[in-house]
This record gives C-alpha cells, sequence and structure tokens, in this order.
C-alpha cells in the first residue's frame, strides 16, 4: 500500500463536494498544519529568505494552493511579530475552499495576505515573486505535473520554491488515524486524510523526479510529524 503514490482521488477534489465535507476537512488540515509541523516548516524556510535580505521593498510570496488560507495568514502574523515586510499571494482554484478563505481574510482584515481564485498552471503575475511555497498540495499532483509547475514557476519566482508536504509511511498512516479517532471526524475527512498520506512522498522518490529539472539545486528533507520538505533552487541565468 506504501510502495508506490496512490492515484485515487479525494473526496475533497471532486467540483460537487459537499460543503460541510469541505468546511471539516479544512478545519482538520488547520489543526494540523497548526499543531504538527506545517507552519512551522514555512516560517522556517521564509526566516531563511529572510536573514540575509538588504532591500527594504517587501518579500514578495507565493502561496500556491492555499485552501482556507491558514497558514499564509500566520505566517504573517509570524512576519509582522518581527517587523519582517512580506507579500503573500494566495491561490486557490476549489470554489468551498475559496469561500472559506474569503471568510477569514474579511476577519483578519491583513493587507498583507491577497487571495486570487485562479490555477498555479495557468497564473500569469504582473511582476516576480521571490519564493514560492506550496503547502499540502503538490500531492495532488502526478510526478509530470509536478516538473510542469515548477519550470512554470522558474519564469516567475527568482529565488527558490519549497515544497512542504507529506511523507508517506504506514506510520504517518497509524499517527494520522490515531488523530483522526480522538478528533471525531466525519469518516470522509478520515478518508481523504489517510488517502493524502498514500499519495505523499518518500525522499528517494520525490529526490527522483527533481532531479530531472536543469539547472536548479535542491535539498529534500524529512520534517516533523511525517512531513517532508524540499527546497528548489532556480539557478541565475537560467530562469525562462
Amino acid at each position: 500500500m506504501f510502495d508506490a503514490r496512490a492515484t485515487a482521488k479525494e473526496f475533497l477534489d471532486q467540483t460537487d463536494c459537499d460543503p460541510s465535507l469541505a468546511a471539516a476537512s479544512y478545519h482538520f488540515m488547520e489543526r494540523v498544519n497548526g499543531y504538527f509541523g506545517g507552519t512551522q516548516v514555512v516560517r522556517r524556510f521564509l526566516s531563511a529568505e529572510t536573514r540575509d535580505r538588504d532591500i527594504n521593498a517587501p518579500l514578495r510570496i507565493l502561496d500556491i494552493g492555499s485552501g482556507s488560507c491558514d497558514i499564509p495568514l500566520a505566517v504573517s502574523r509570524w512576519a509582522r511579530a518581527r517587523a519582517i515586510p512580506i507579500e503573500i499571494t494566495c491561490l486557490e482554484v476549489a470554489d468551498q475552499a475559496v469561500e472559506i478563505a474569503r471568510r477569514k481574510l474579511a476577519l483578519a482584515n491583513d493587507p498583507a495576505v491577497h487571495l486570487l481564485q485562479e490555477d498555479a498552471f495557468t497564473h500569469h503575475p504582473s511582476e516576480p515573486y521571490d519564493c514560492a511555497v506550496a503547502s499540502m498540495c503538490f500531492h495532488h499532483f502526478d510526478n509530470d505535473q509536478i516538473l510542469t509547475l515548477l519550470q512554470r514557476l522558474r519564469s516567475f519566482v527568482t529565488h527558490r520554491v519549497l515544497i512542504n508536504d507529506l511523507r508517506r509511511s504506514p506510520w504517518a498512516s497509524i499517527g494520522a488515524g490515531l488523530l483522526l479517532a480522538g478528533s471525531g471526524s466525519m469518516p470522509d475527512v478520515r478518508h481523504d486524510a489517510l488517502l493524502s498520506i498514500r499519495r505523499g512522498f518518500k525522499i528517494k522518490e520525490l529526490e527522483s523526479v527533481l532531479n530531472k529539472l536543469d539547472n536548479v539545486t535542491f535539498s529534500v528533507k524529512p520534517a516533523h510529524w511525517f512531513r517532508i520538505a524540499a527546497v528548489i533552487k532556480f539557478k541565475k541565468g537560467h530562469n525562462l
């Protein structure tokens, strides 16, 4: 079951996903991101991105597959508390997620976070981003789609891309099952969460995919709570 990435689709990926399932799923993901490492992975990445930054202009960040925008909002609060100027453009295509995210953004009233209902595969920004982040997003793509998207990002991301995703293993599935059992989540949320893990990556597997990219350097490392953090840097002079 865990030898290869699963290809089945999650209920949340369906265009007619029930609104109550979407709300429950994003609520569960927010808890997982907040308490089990998802947000921390992004903060660590952005801390490195801003550490040696000399210019006063805000760091322009593209957040891909933002869901309910919980991570961008948390990152923005973290940056504001440290007087780090950032601007986050969030991309999300799912209607249910966009509706939830818009409500959260209205309550937060955070001018640093902007939401666009657009697909990363067709997004055309008016100016480049400094870096890009994708949390719990790339496991929805097959290997060819991953390579296609990274090649597109090369044309408008000047520095590095973070893939913050799930590390596939039986232990991850057991841990998620225990967490779900204790949370009282509905069965379809449990189905999607466990399927997401089976659609996740192993270290060598993701390295093999990224090795097919030209003119990049990258690292793929395990992160806490069965996550995987891959950082891809485009070599200067090789942006499209």
